[in-house]
């Protein structure tokens, strides 16, 4: 059961699948990634205002989407609003939940009601259960978020279509939660990489997608993706979050590049990952 009508709980549609289902295993698991990634911190001194992490498995991706989240050690933040594409679903908006909060095993992060109202004033910002239901790229964030952030309000959006107009509307969203949000808010956007290729191509293919992230030309990542010479199932959640920011290059860290043959051996069919931290100082 997903949608509990009694609370208006999300309830957790992936757990026991792309991560562990009780409360100690997935804390160990997440207690483990976090003390393998330690020496890959960098130290910073502008504000993190949002991440990019992979939404795989964890025994997948778990270490990758580690190395942005251990960034926000010791961070505060009033609201995360998570950006997700959906894979199960297609509609023509953006969905935020209308219910009042998503649930994992370690708890339940209410939704910001103020955040929602907010959005729901932007066009292409629908309130819906559509895309929610069983979408596994934006659930498997919230562990990482409860980890470190603890059950903080968020603002879960669904992109059911990622066609530039709902880039672009998405990224005014994402302008005007920042307007009022300032530095209280986190941006997450979910995101895998290439699907399925050889590890030879998918490093190609992803490399070329990093090294146009890191110099923020989301025109030509926009293109590449319109003649399939890219691939990344959430870069409408990327582009809109960093269109919304108004960043720059100077402004993204990408903290590496894995893909799913490094855990399972299999090289012939892989899926790509990376994280990012994108940073802005309130006064930008």
């Amino acid at each position: 059961m997903i949608h509990s009508s009694k609370l208006h709980i999300r309830k957790p549609a992936v757990a026991g699948q792309f991560y562990p289902g009780d409360r100690s295993t997935l804390t160990h698991m997440l207690d483990e990634f976090f003390v393998s990634v330690e020496k890959s911190y960098i130290e910073i001194d502008d504000h993190i205002s949002g991440l990019i992490a992979p939404h795989a498995g964890y025994v997948y991706s778990g270490k990758q989407a580690a190395k942005a989240y251990q960034n926000l050690k010791n961070k505060t933040y009033q609201c995360v609003c998570i950006i997700s594409p959906s894979h199960r679903e297609y509609f023509s908006a953006i969905s935020v939940y209308p219910g009042e909060g998503y649930q994992t095993p370690l708890g339940i992060c209410p939704v910001d009601k103020t955040a929602r109202q907010l959005a729901l004033e932007c066009k292409g910002i629908i309130s819906s259960i559509e895309g929610h239901r069983a979408e596994h790229a934006l659930e498997v964030q919230l562990p990482f978020v409860q980890y470190l952030l603890g059950n903080i309000p968020i603002l879960p959006l669904v992109m059911g279509d990622q066609g530039e107009k709902s880039i672009e509307e998405a990224g005014e969203c994402v302008r005007r939660l920042y307007e009022t949000y300032g530095k209280d808010i986190l941006f997450i956007a979910s995101s895998d990489l290439s699907h399925f290729h050889d590890s030879h191509t998918a490093k190609k293919i992803d490399g070329e997608f990093i090294s146009l992230l890191e110099k923020v030309d989301m025109e030509i990542i926009l293109e590449k993706l319109r003649e399939n010479d890219l691939e990344a199932c959430g870069a409408g959640p990327i582009i809109a979050i960093l269109q919304g920011l108004d960043i720059k290059s100077k402004n993204i860290r990408v903290l590496g590049y894995t893909h799913s043959g490094d855990v399972s051996n299999d090289h012939d069919s892989v899926v790509g990952y990376t994280s990012a931290l994108i940073l802005k100082n309130s006064k930008e």
